[in-house]
């Protein structure tokens, strides 16, 4: 049972490059366990017994089940789909030294360290023109596409000496050594599409490195984006399998965690608020049967 769960937060992992793969990876797993995709763009109709998810920005989720007989509390769980890493700025080419770099950004509490010499590669999300209308579509090229080498230790003596990195002088990753090299290029061609269908994207570096166990008996795991995707998995796994008969259960995996939680589908969002009243409003509860539950809530 342990080597099985712990196969399948591996294949969770490797499926979730980016936040965005993150709730498209939860998705298909509550789809594949009955629960019905609810749009916040329009009403909802809610059932007793029955179970729902909704999404916003395609970077955060809500699961829900509500219980067969009228319920007293809401029971929520949480964690988030980001994790540390570099976001791709736009326009993103540097030449230098007779290589084309990417222009980056660090994105959330990371040790910077363990991104050198590593073979890494960039997912998330582009927006793409179809036509006379503009759509959404996840993005991943699923090679190893560039890294961040180190200098060698003749040319920073002081590598072990307490070394202050710089990220735009030491962590922008080497894409190629073409002089026209273009990352919008690659993109389009790993997505299906022209680069000048692209209108704007949301991308960040990812490490390839498979998840793997190790120790004597191998009861270590390591992989990338375990904070906090290592939550994510527990808290989705764990509500999906269980269940309550007085509450309604949520599982909430929120973006932005790493960078504060303010944003439209943060955990300091109205998006959980939001959704617990549309629960309540729906099952034909008033406003004091909304904040009784909320007062019973774990």
């Amino acid at each position: 049972m342990e080597n099985e769960i712990i196969g399948r937060f591996f294949n969770f992992i490797e499926k979730s490059p980016s936040p965005f793969h993150v709730v498209h990876t939860a998705a298909a797993l509550l789809e594949v366990n009955g629960f019905t995709r609810l749009d916040e763009k329009n009403k909802w109709k809610v059932e007793a017994g029955k179970k729902y998810y909704v999404t916003r920005n395609g970077s955060s989720i809500i699961a829900f089940k509500v219980p067969s007989k009228d319920f007293s509390g809401f029971s929520i769980c949480a964690a988030h789909s980001d994790s540390p890493s570099f976001k791709i700025k736009e326009n993103p080419e540097i030449k230098s030294c007779g290589v084309t770099q990417l222009n980056v950004e660090k994105y959330g509490g990371m040790l910077m360290h363990p991104w050198f010499d590593r073979p890494l590669s960039v997912a998330g999300r582009i927006f793409v023109k179809d036509g006379d209308r503009i759509r959404e579509q996840l993005a991943n090229v699923d090679r190893n596409l560039v890294m961040i080498p180190n200098l060698a230790i003749h040319m920073n003596r002081d590598a072990n000496e307490g070394h202050k990195i710089s990220v735009q002088k030491e962590l922008l990753p080497v894409l190629g050594m073409e002089k026209e090299v273009k990352l919008i290029d690659t993109v389009a061609e790993s997505c299906g599409v022209k680069p000048d269908q692209i209108l704007s994207y949301d991308l960040f570096l990812y490490n390839r490195e498979k998840p793997c166990t190790w120790g004597n008996k191998e009861e270590f795991i390591s992989a990338p984006k375990i904070d906090d995707l290592e939550c994510a998995f527990a808290c989705l796994t764990g509500f999906i399998e269980g269940a309550s008969r007085e509450n309604v259960n949520l599982c909430c995996i929120f973006d932005n965690e790493e960078t504060g939680s303010q944003s439209f589908q943060g955990a300091a969002s109205t998006f959980l608020k939001d959704t617990m009243h549309r629960i309540n409003f729906s099952l034909g509860r008033d406003e004091e049967d909304y904040l009784t539950a909320v007062a019973n809530g774990f």
